[in-house]
């Protein structure tokens, strides 16, 4: 997803430059990446000129306690992660007076569990954003098929990274990866929301938020800001 994301696309660099304004245009000084994984957003933002200043924090369910520690490490002053699960579907005050980033993350929660992480947020006082690098559409398919090719590539285009052993049996040897990398995309357009399954999720909340919407030529942005309500609620 590294490669794909951000080396033959620019998903990841889109996103640090849109949240970036973000911030600034609301006078926001803190940039949150939930359901960070790898921190793949986090780490394109310590590199950006205009996020100089910027606290940058990376948080999930299921934090990826090495990577985070390893870009902390490298930019203390910059980076902050919270190292304790952070439960979306559970009120969150850490998350408030920030940008929320959720960057090629929501296909992955559950249809029955989103409801509630947009409750959750909504209800932040933050200004959030949904950044998807894919669409539920026959296009999006087709291109998500051709993320065999740089897969068959990892052992070249990381070879200077540790593990290249471990590529050059999965990609070449045995190329399991490859299908694997096609699967994965093909199950992530399928599992993609259209503009209108949004917007229908959005009207249903308690205090429905005025959202907006940017479709681009493979990918879905959206963003709203929170109503404060539930600031004082306790995390759980």
């Amino acid at each position: 997803m590294d490669a794909c994301n951000s080396g033959l696309r620019s998903f990841n660099r889109q996103v640090a430059k849109s949240v970036v304004e973000i911030a600034q245009a609301n006078q926001l000084s803190t940039i949150i990446e939930l359901g960070a994984g790898r921190a793949p957003v986090t780490a394109e933002l310590v590199k950006h000129e205009d996020a100089a200043g910027l606290r940058l924090v990376t948080c999930d369910l299921v934090p990826n306690v090495e990577a985070y520690q390893k870009i902390a490490q490298q930019y203390p002053d910059k980076v902050f992660p919270i190292y304790s699960p952070v439960d979306l579907t559970q009120p969150q005050v850490a998350l408030n007076d920030s940008v929320l980033v959720l960057a090629g993350m929501m296909h992955h929660i559950p249809f029955e569990l989103r409801p509630a992480v947009l409750q959750t947020i909504s209800e932040t006082n933050s200004r959030a954003a949904i950044f998807e690098p894919l669409l539920r559409t026959w296009r999006s398919i087709f291109f998500a098929t051709l993320s065999f090719f740089p897969a068959i590539l990892l052992p070249i285009t990381f070879f200077r990274r540790p593990g290249k052993l471990r590529r050059f049996l999965w990609c070449w040897i045995i190329p399991i990866v490859p299908y694997m990398f096609v699967w994965d995309g093909i199950t992530s357009c399928l599992r993609q929301w259209t503009r209108a399954e949004w917007q229908e999720a959005f009207d249903n909340l308690e205090n429905p938020p005025k959202v907006e919407y940017q479709q681009g030529f493979n990918s879905l942005r959206i963003f709203w800001g929170g109503t404060g309500n539930g600031s004082k609620k306790p995390i759980r």
